[in-house]
């Protein structure tokens, strides 16, 4: 555990809080490493939909290869699966502590840190090493998640998800704000496309992101396109990822005859690669 030295470019994003961040302190690598390189926050519900997750970690691993630096707070759900995409593509991930360093927070996710340690990473807090978290240390959080970025991106959240206070910061702070629209029925859409109502940018896919950044979008390196065993059950999967749920959407969408559309559905969903649930429409498992 150290404590930070920040070059002037965090200096200025710093400046940009209205209540001052504490010391703060951090294990893994120094930020002045990062150097110029560009941050995005990911964050959102800590009970995603099948449809979040899919989208997090696309957005994570492909913004992750085309050399950004992903930031979150270490949360269940989105904030931990935006972490661990970045590991997994072998990125570098920043997160942001609600606690103390040497109290992770939840506890369950000291190995995610350790992983994100072991990448090069770094983890950061503005409180004591073990600091247990209260109630509105977790907003505090929040604003530093969103100082450190040039861009915060919200792939699913409800109505009253925290990750709109982290939103809030942003906006106050004139970070660009990004949401990808969700169904609108889906509780867990709620939030994100009430941001998309009231400004936020929209994202449909990884360069949408790199457009806002500046970045060429030809750095992508590999996309995550779902697969399946043939091209009717790839092209089902891809219409799914995309938030085309109706049996009657989806083979529209594929142009598939009956008969090859059921084929392949029923093939998905013995595989376990899909679902349906109790109003008809399928899911991603």
């Amino acid at each position: 555990m150290q404590t930070l030295s920040l070059n002037t470019r965090f200096l200025k994003k710093l400046k940009r809080l209205k209540k001052e961040a504490k010391e703060l302190s951090y294990d893994g690598a120094d930020l002045n490493s990062y150097q110029n390189s560009p941050f995005v926050a990911i964050v959102g519900t800590r009970r995603p939909t099948p449809y979040g997750k899919l989208i997090t970690e696309k957005l994570a691993t492909e913004l992750s290869r085309a050399g950004v630096i992903i930031v979150s707070g270490l949360a269940l759900g989105i904030d931990s699966l935006a972490h661990r995409a970045v590991v997994k593509s072998q990125g570098r991930t920043i997160s942001i502590l609600p606690s103390g360093l040497k109290n992770i927070y939840p506890a369950s996710h000291t190995l995610l840190v350790k992983q994100i340690l072991a990448n090069n990473g770094t983890i950061v807090s503005e409180y004591s090493p073990n600091h247990r978290p209260r109630k509105a240390e977790f907003l505090e959080r929040n604003r530093l998640i969103a100082a450190f970025s040039d861009a915060v991106i919200i792939p699913e959240a409800a109505a009253r998800s925290g990750s709109l206070n982290t939103a809030g910061h942003a906006k106050t702070m004139g970070i660009p704000i990004l949401a990808v629209p969700g169904e609108v029925t889906s509780p867990m859409s709620a939030g994100t496309n009430y941001l998309i109502k009231n400004g936020a940018g929209v994202i449909t896919e990884t360069t949408d992101v790199l457009k806002i950044l500046g970045i060429k979008q030809d750095v992508l390196k590999v996309t995550t396109k779902l697969t399946g065993n043939d091209k009717n059950q790839t092209a089902i999967l891809d219409a799914l990822s995309m938030g085309i749920n109706s049996s009657h959407d989806i083979q529209s969408h594929t142009k598939l005859d009956t008969a090859d559309f059921q084929t392949a559905v029923t093939m998905l969903e013995i595989q376990g690669r899909i679902t349906i649930n109790s109003v008809g429409t399928w899911h991603l498992s």
